[in-house]
């Protein structure tokens, strides 16, 4: 009696094919949560920055920046986007809260922010200058949308 060599296995041609079936299912499931993902919320053509400080608050400064369409519509910062805060000599910043927006404090005291995110219609970085009044610092946004760079001067009071 002659017992089939297969009949206790799984052939190298089964394994193949079951791997060449396996990619696209794999494929799928990966490319399936991206594109649920997708808010369809349009690029931002436009966008506006704010900034406020707040004596009572101990000089907290909240500064925005927010993306919109042409209709006025909330839309999507490019990601990238970069935020350069600049103290003056002998004004120190420490960062309260950031949204939005990943925010690194330098060793010379800057504060330097990016978007990493696709999906940010807009950023809110606080953060509270000290420093002798009249010294200040400076905002510089960078977006890659016209006017591509604004720069906001603030003096301390």
């Amino acid at each position: 009696m002659q017992e089939n060599p297969r009949a206790h296995g799984v052939s190298r041609r089964t394994v193949v094919k079951g791997a060449a079936w396996s990619v696209p299912v794999v494929a799928a499931a990966v490319a399936t949560p991206l594109a649920a993902a997708s808010t369809g919320t349009p690029a931002a053509t436009f966008w506006a920055t704010g900034a406020t400080v707040s004596v009572v608050s101990g000089n907290v400064t909240n500064f925005t920046v927010e993306g919109s369409d042409a209709d006025g519509n909330l839309a999507l910062l490019p990601a990238g986007t970069s935020v350069m805060i600049v103290p003056e000599p002998g004004v120190t910043l420490q960062v309260v809260n950031a949204t939005g927006i990943v925010t690194t404090t330098n060793p010379d005291g800057s504060i330097t922010a990016v978007i990493t995110g696709n999906d940010i219609t807009n950023i809110r970085i606080q953060f509270r200058p000290t420093g002798p009044s009249g010294s200040g610092y400076s905002i510089t946004t960078n977006i890659d949308i016209d006017p591509f760079t604004e720069t906001i001067d603030v003096k301390l009071r």
